[in-house]
């Protein structure tokens, strides 16, 4: 699997995390498995990724099975909405 990793958010990504190639090829095909999985635009060869990641197919799919997991999970836990603002707080806490 050819990727590019030229990019500055590529870069910082890889380097923030220590990423090796290895987990790089594990987080792009779990993407890509899961984009065919909810966008019907979207198409990938898993057994393709499968051959050239010289893994099984079940393996792909547990990798992307997980990612969504965590995915949902983060997403569920992420607070929705404005903090509200410094004064407002203050304010609000001398009303009682």
């Amino acid at each position: 699997m050819q990727l590019n990793l030229t990019s500055k958010r590529a870069k910082k990504l890889i380097r923030e995390h220590s990423l090796t190639e290895e987990e790089i090829q594990q987080i792009v095909a779990s993407a890509r498995i899961n984009l065919a999985t909810f966008d019907p635009d979207y198409r990938t060869n898993v057994t393709q990724i499968a051959d050239e990641l010289q893994k099984s197919r079940p393996t792909i799919y547990g990798w992307a099975d997980r990612a969504i997991s965590s995915t949902i999970q983060s997403l569920r836990s992420i607070r929705t909405g404005r903090p509200p603002k410094e004064r407002e707080r203050t304010h609000n806490s001398e009303l009682y």
